[in-house]
């Protein structure tokens, strides 16, 4: 059965590849299948955004394409990662209190191109955004930290979130863009060129300050990033996988809805949120062995819930970072801001539970999880 069948479809306005470039997206579309005729409008709407916002994105890299080309990012990121719905988003906007850091906003990710000259696309962003995130109620704004996957997506082909629009190809992008397995190396360096663009940009934007970023998606990239940054820190935020695969699953659900432009079977979307988890995590696992140990630290989101202010203290010091008066004040007072947000409550049949303690067996005893309703 079709994934949107019973779903409908919803405004036009939220498809992020409008925020790239018209050669981007024909690119796309002939690489990737095509779109269903049942989404033309939606089509039709980001190749009409994509064709009026082209003499704007070459002004601002005549303006200011030189400038961030020269732009030094002199203190190594900070990257946070964890598979989707991991509380990553938690983790990094409260980090995000500490005014050391540049983060990437809500604007800067859906109009990677644009946001340094041109007030008009972002007013144009800002009346399409809704208050809250539909998937779990966090908040939206212009300039709230976000992660820029998104961005990567409308400012080339390798990026995970195609997968969004382009959901028959889901199995193929994640393999290809999260990953790297079987692409050629010129692909990766594509990449490299591409993301180390961006973050020069954000960096120039913030006036030098030291970048903190998350990217689920980059949980797959380590090898990759630490070419790019050899002594760069990590954090990974893991959570109780049973609700890992009911947040992905709804999650999945309120991104596709508005994105997709292509119909796809309902157990195909399944089985894909099923094996990239496993697919993501084994890479991890693998991989985290090449970061220096003084460089990587592990979050259990559980216990990030409970003591935010500690686990906080515990990452900095961990990382060798410095946690300032200044900072502590004003992450205490983003947690008040927060205090009354609640969470999606999931309930697993007992099916799904037997199915994720077979396929994600290695994560749940390695972090000694139940499911959530036992």
């Amino acid at each position: 059965m079709s994934y949107f069948r019973k779903k409908g479809l919803t405004r036009i306005d939220q498809q992020f590849l409008a925020g790239g470039s018209f050669r981007n997206w024909v690119h796309l579309v002939a690489t990737n299948g095509g779109v269903d005729w049942r989404y033309w409008i939606r089509s039709l709407y980001v190749s009409v955004v994509a064709l009026l916002n082209t003499p704007f994105r070459v002004y601002e890299n005549a303006r200011f394409g030189a400038r961030i080309a020269a732009t030094p990012i002199r203190e190594v990121p900070i990257f946070i990662l964890g598979h989707w719905r991991s509380g990553t988003t938690h983790v990094m906007r409260l980090m995000a209190q500490d005014p050391v850091f540049a983060v990437v906003t809500f604007v800067h990710t859906m109009i990677p191109g644009l946001y340094l000259s041109s007030p008009l696309f972002r007013a144009i962003l800002v009346s399409s955004l809704p208050n809250v995130r539909p998937m779990d109620n966090v908040t939206v704004a212009p300039d709230a930290a976000e992660e820029e996957e998104y961005a990567l997506g409308n400012l080339g082909p390798y990026s995970f979130y195609h997968a969004l629009s382009f959901p028959k190809k889901m199995r193929e992008i994640f393999d290809k863009y999260v990953l790297f397995e079987g692409v050629e190396r010129k692909v990766i360096e594509q990449w490299q060129a591409i993301y180390l663009h961006f973050l020069k940009k954000v960096t120039f934007s913030s006036g030098g300050k030291r970048l903190l970023l998350k990217n689920p998606a980059n949980t797959g990239r380590i090898p990759t990033l630490l070419e790019m940054f050899p002594n760069a820190k990590f954090i990974h935020v893991y959570r109780n996988p049973y609700v890992v695969y009911s947040s992905t699953m709804h999650w999945l659900d309120k991104e596709l809805v508005p994105t997709a432009l292509q119909d796809v079977d309902e157990e195909l979307v399944r089985e894909n949120a099923l094996r990239n988890y496993e697919k993501l995590m084994l890479r991890y696992e693998a991989d985290k062995a090449l970061i220096p140990e003084s460089n990587l630290v592990e979050v259990r989101f559980e216990d990030f819930e409970i003591n935010p202010l500690g686990e906080i203290a515990r990452v900095y010091q961990a990382l060798g970072l410095t946690l300032t008066p200044e900072a502590q004040t004003q992450m205490q007072q983003y947690l008040r801001t927060v205090m009354g947000y609640k969470k999606n409550v999931y309930r697993l049949d007992p099916r799904t539970q037997q199915v994720l303690a077979r396929r994600w067996g290695f994560m749940i005893r390695r972090w000694h999880y139940k499911p959530p309703n036992t």
